[in-house]
């Protein structure tokens, strides 16, 4: 990320890693060696916050975003976090503390750097408490209502601040609660999102739930997100005792419902392959597996014996970028067209994930969008099956650009795109960069509504709901209002509306 984002930077000057090094020089530190430079970016030496912040003031970028990222990326590789060289100033922080908890608690307004400055510093205080203690449930309330209808890095920097607060050991009680706590929310169309946050902490009260939401889902979008909470848990070893056997019988009975939705199959055996690892004489869980595998070869029997498909449109994809950038000249990036690969066709969400953000961060982002972009709009037009819609969607989505929206709403709006394609394009619109007018938000809506009113269904009626959320994470809020007095829509999406006109969504 530092070596990309230098390289293909706006300032040509910087591109040079000697005159990099001579401009990284304040009037406080030691001229730098352009070895140093060199060394950082080849991941021979560790780079530090300071370290960070400045590549990202001299490149011209957002405060705090290269460094959010390589925290998040850290958190799920399990890499050290980013340390700091820089001696604190402990009045100094306390009254940074001090302010910013009077600005939550006051009702302030709060960016995603300064929930990114207010929980580093909590982090910094293990032996923090607040008095009186609900609080803390108050700060976790607040923080995870703003997490879950932001988009792009306004999103990762309240994802990561609310990691901290699961880590802590006085908050850590409370954010769990609150997590729980949205989730069980009926009014919320936010489940997915604070289930599996839950992956962050071995609280017993977080094991619990994500347990029950697997074994007794209250919907697919609540077991969705316990699963997702579970890959990440297992290879954490979070939970304790019997919990391990009772993990094991849910997902042996899991993947063999032929009932189980297609969209959480994956997960589900992805947390059971995880699972027979660290339980190899769990004879019913590996029949289960078994069964899943034998289907699976059968299946690739009747393939080529071509590349992997990634493998394929990471390098296909890759190249095309680089050439609408001018950086093709020396050969296909390897690095780039691994992440283009995993991001569309990984079976783990957190590498998918991962992947998704790296590629966001770099000078790539937009190139690498409208490549994807084309690609898949010549796919749908020849009715191949090069890419899943579902995951491009998502994909072209988490790089933080809007080119898509037009797509979106054509598989919305015109007919002759399945249930399942319409239900990928609704859930894509609340975490779309950008805007589009209150007219084309209603022709959207209308009609996936009419389409409910011919075939109810949880799936026609998911639609409509990711509809409203998109609706809401644009700030129309005129049209919440006329939503949630609206009798001929779904109740869900009624009680979604009301729930979304008491969010702030202008969140940055």
């Amino acid at each position: 990320m530092l070596r990309v984002n230098r390289r293909l930077g706006d300032d040509e000057t910087l591109r040079s890693g000697r005159q990099f090094a001579r401009a990284f020089r304040t009037d406080t530190t030691k001229p730098l060696a352009p070895s140093h430079v060199t060394r950082w970016e080849n991941g021979d030496l560790a780079v530090t916050r300071a370290t960070v912040r400045r590549y990202e003031h001299l490149l011209g970028l957002a405060t705090d975003s290269l460094k959010t990222l390589i925290d998040a990326v850290n958190r799920v590789e399990g890499a050290p976090m980013l340390a700091d060289d820089v001696r604190a100033d402990v009045d100094q922080d306390r009254q940074r503390l001090s302010e910013l908890l009077d600005r939550v608690f006051g009702g302030g307004s709060m960016t995603g750097t300064d929930w990114g400055r207010l929980t580093d510093l909590i982090s910094a205080r293990q032996e923090l408490e607040f008095y009186p203690r609900h609080l803390w449930r108050d700060l976790a309330d607040r923080l995870l209502g703003e997490l879950v209808v932001a988009v792009g890095s306004a999103w990762l920097q309240r994802q990561e601040a609310m990691s901290r607060l699961l880590e802590h050991p006085t908050a850590r009680t409370h954010a769990v609660a609150a997590c729980i706590g949205m989730a069980e929310d009926l009014s919320t169309t936010a489940v997915i999102e604070p289930l599996s946050l839950l992956d962050v902490t071995a609280d017993a009260a977080a094991n619990r739930y994500v347990l029950r939401q697997i074994s007794r889902p209250d919907s697919d979008r609540a077991m969705h997100g316990a699963l997702l909470a579970a890959i990440r848990k297992v290879g954490l070893a979070h939970f304790r005792d019997g919990e391990w056997l009772q993990l094991a019988a849910c997902l042996s009975s899991t993947i063999s419902d032929p009932a189980l939705d297609p969209a959480l199959a994956p997960l589900a055996i992805d947390v059971a392959r995880r699972l027979t690892r660290r339980l190899p004489n769990v004879k019913s869980l590996h029949r289960s597996l078994s069964a899943v595998d034998d289907a699976h070869r059968t299946w690739q029997a009747g393939r080529s014996a071509e590349p992997q498909p990634a493998q394929l449109a990471g390098r296909r994809i890759a190249a095309r970028a680089q050439s609408r950038l001018g950086t093709g000249s020396g050969g296909a990036d390897a690095v780039l067209a691994e992440l283009i690969g995993e991001t569309l066709f990984g079976s783990n969400p957190e590498r998918r994930m991962v992947a998704s953000m790296l590629l966001a961060a770099s000078p790539y982002r937009r190139a690498v969008a409208q490549t994807l972009l084309d690609e898949i709009t010549a796919d749908i037009a020849s009715r191949g099956q090069t890419y899943p819609l579902a995951a491009s969607l998502r994909a072209i989505t988490q790089l933080n650009v809007d080119i898509h929206r037009p797509l979106i709403r054509d598989i919305l709006i015109r007919p002759g795109f399945p249930a399942a394609a319409r239900h990928a394009a609704a859930w894509a619109t609340p975490y779309c960069a950008g805007q589009q007018s209150p007219a084309a938000w209603r022709k959207v809506l209308d009609v996936q509504v009419a389409a409910w009113l011919r075939q109810p269904s949880e799936l026609t009626e998911g639609i409509v709901l990711g509809i409203v959320h998109g609706i809401g994470t644009d700030g129309q809020r005129p049209l919440l209002a006329a939503i949630q007095s609206d009798p001929a829509l779904p109740a869900s999406a009624r009680t979604a509306a009301s729930w979304l006109m008491r969010t702030d969504v202008c969140l940055t």
